[in-house]
């Protein structure tokens, strides 16, 4: 009788322990997922991202590359064009108060398992080394900040592009970031048939072609899913060839995106919510909170 008392004692202890629990989890990709209880205050709802390698919390399709994780963002290199399709990675407030100082040397990506482009590939070509995660937005880490100088980040921009349009974008997002506390981005080149390869100089000063395709465009994509119901997103398409004006001049729909880069973005959302989100903007919505404003006046 006593080794039954025992055994039944035993085995509670066991079932309170290891926590048996009925209720159906928050599946990853679904908008549950990311919800934290109801703020203080009123209705609405903060969300909030995993801490997963990479800011793996969306995922995007490949078509021209293979997926890679590093600790800050994820990318899908394109062997065929020695550049990522695309670059993601969550942007909060607390991230954009970084102050490291920029690195200036770039690496070959350890973790591409066909290699990245080197570096000298960009050696006296006529165009910059653009980062797709820009340095501006790993201020915060310094593994952040190495990372974002391997190749695989790297795209062929011209000068008064990455320094221009493109570099008003950027600061942009980071300022979208501290208004809505959180922002995921994507950016990439719109890789082409019709786009040509980079040249380059080699030691002896004679010119050498490289596998590095040169974008005729880039785009970005901005998704602010800060509080529940109210999430929205924005694109951009901008050439590196004449673009003028505002940043907001090239705003398009994710789907427009899509289209073009033939990649199906945020795939594990729901497909109503891909359609509600991908195929309309609200400028407005996010002109309301210009970055523009404060260098304009």
């Amino acid at each position: 009788m006593k080794r039954i008392l025992i055994i039944a004692i035993v085995s509670a202890f066991l079932y309170n322990c290891i926590g048996v629990n009925n209720e159906s989890q928050p599946q990853e990709g679904s908008s549950s997922f990311y919800n934290t209880p109801t703020q203080k205050g009123g209705a609405e709802t903060k969300q909030s991202s995993s801490n997963k390698k990479g800011d793996a919390i969306f995922t995007h399709s490949t078509p021209k590359g293979k997926l890679y994780h590093h600790e800050n963002y994820s990318f899908s290199y394109s062997e065929d064009d020695e550049q990522s399709e695309w670059v993601a990675y969550e942007l909060t407030k607390q991230e954009t108060k970084g102050n490291l100082q920029r690195k200036e040397s770039f690496t070959e990506d350890p973790i591409v398992t066909t290699e990245s482009a080197h570096p000298y590939e960009y050696r006296n070509c006529g165009y910059t080394r653009g980062h797709l995660a820009p340095a501006g937005d790993m201020k915060f880490d310094r593994t952040a900040m190495n990372e974002c100088f391997y190749t695989s980040n790297i795209s062929p921009q011209k000068q008064k592009f990455n320094a221009g349009i493109w570099n008003d974008l950027e600061m942009q997002v980071r300022y979208w970031a501290q208004k809505f506390n959180t922002v995921y981005v994507i950016t990439g080149p719109i890789l082409t048939k019709d786009c040509k390869k980079l040249s380059y100089k080699n030691n002896r000063g004679q010119e050498e072609k490289s596998d590095i395709t040169i974008p005729k465009k880039f785009y970005k994509i901005v998704y602010d899913f800060s509080y529940k119901g109210k999430e929205k997103m924005i694109g951009f398409i901008i050439p590196q060839e004449g673009a003028e004006g505002s940043f907001f001049d090239y705003a398009v729909t994710v789907d427009e995106i899509e289209k073009e880069t033939k990649i199906d973005f945020f795939h594990n959302l729901s497909k109503a919510e891909q359609a509600k989100l991908e195929g309309q903007i609200n400028v407005a919505a996010w002109k309301k909170f210009s970055y523009e404003k404060k260098y304009n006046h």
